[in-house]
């Protein structure tokens, strides 16, 4: 049976996870946008957070890593022609700043690009004791909810299904993101 999205329970261990973490210092922080290129812009009511975006040839083993639950996924559940993440993003989400993202999709199918983004990826860094508030959600499915609470969990879904965070109420919640592409929709 297949599934419309697929959760790893500790995916990543907590040394990976704080690995992850503390190499975001590494990148620069910056206030997260919606839209895409040339509609880039900022807008607190819709989402508050800050993202680092890492380089994907430093961080291959990261990319590599990930790619193992994708591979697996894809094999089992989704079936699309998938090449690699074009790019890894970390972000924190803030209860002083009522850190969230309301629905949205990470597909631009208007996109002149050759390629797509076909499955996102979101992998859980912390711990679900960190923080209050901030569940994932899916619009009009069942969403992962407990199951995606741990440490280390990572969430497998395709790109076109719209999605939110809820605002984080207390304490931070930090995740990795990133989109894994292929030649365009067919």
């Amino acid at each position: 049976m297949q599934n419309i999205w697929e959760v790893w329970a500790g995916a990543l261990t907590d040394a990976e996870c704080d690995a992850i973490v503390s190499g975001a210092g590494r990148y620069v922080p910056e206030e997260a946008t919606i839209g895409f290129t040339d509609t880039l812009r900022s807008d607190s009511g819709y989402r508050t957070s800050t993202v680092r975006w890492f380089d994907t040839a430093r961080e291959k083993s990261l990319v590599d890593r990930v790619m193992e639950f994708v591979r697996s996924s894809n094999r089992t559940n989704f079936g699309v022609d998938v090449d690699a993440p074009y790019e890894l993003q970390f972000t924190e989400y803030r209860a002083t700043n009522n850190g969230h993202y309301d629905w949205h999709q990470d597909v631009w199918m208007e996109s002149p690009r050759p390629y797509a983004r076909k499955l996102s990826v979101v992998v859980q860094l912390s711990a679900p004791e960190e923080y209050k508030g901030g569940e994932f959600e899916f619009f009009g499915i069942q969403s992962p909810g407990a199951a995606f609470s741990g440490r280390g969990s990572l969430l497998i879904f395709p790109s076109f299904l719209q999605h939110r965070v809820l605002p984080v109420t207390d304490g931070v919640r930090c995740s990795l993101v990133t989109w894994v592409e292929g030649p365009n929709w067919r």
